[in-house]
């Protein structure tokens, strides 16, 4: 098993580094994947506290501090307090974040289309259900 586990680990990586690779290609640096993972969080909560998205990505609140400054220099993020507890801040997409998170998705979608096309339809299935049952994720029909 250890062999299998070794050879399943370094398949994972080699895909996630040449995913993630292309990507960043496509997007010619316009956003790196923390971000993009950061941002996706942000639009889908239709905004959020730092503390939360420091909890999401298993960080302190000072990496996603400089995480944010940066996605809000580049103009994808506003923050703002909270209007509750003051003490809060609160991080929302911009209209230019929401564009380019969607631009991420979609050459995400692409680049991961592009190495399914290397397996049969049927293998393409298979390969997603046995991704889904791993994660414990209900397969979609």
């Amino acid at each position: 098993m250890d062999t299998i586990t070794q050879r399943f680990h370094q398949a994972l990586q080699a895909f996630k580094r040449s995913s993630e690779s292309d990507i960043l290609n496509k997007m010619q640096a316009q956003i790196t994947p923390p971000q993009i993972f950061m941002l996706y969080y942000i639009n889908k909560l239709g905004g959020c506290k730092l503390t939360q998205l420091a909890e999401k990505m298993e960080v302190k609140p000072s990496a996603v501090t400089v995480m944010i400054d940066r996605l809000e220099k580049s103009g994808y993020v506003t923050r703002s307090h909270d209007t509750v507890d003051r003490r809060a801040i609160l991080v929302e997409a911009t209209p230019a974040g929401k564009e380019v998170l969607e631009k991420a998705i979609q050459e995400r979608n692409e680049i991961i289309g592009h190495y399914l096309s290397r397996l049969e339809q049927e293998e393409a299935r298979i390969l997603t259900e046995l991704l889904e049952k791993m994660m414990g994720i209900e397969p979609q029909k």
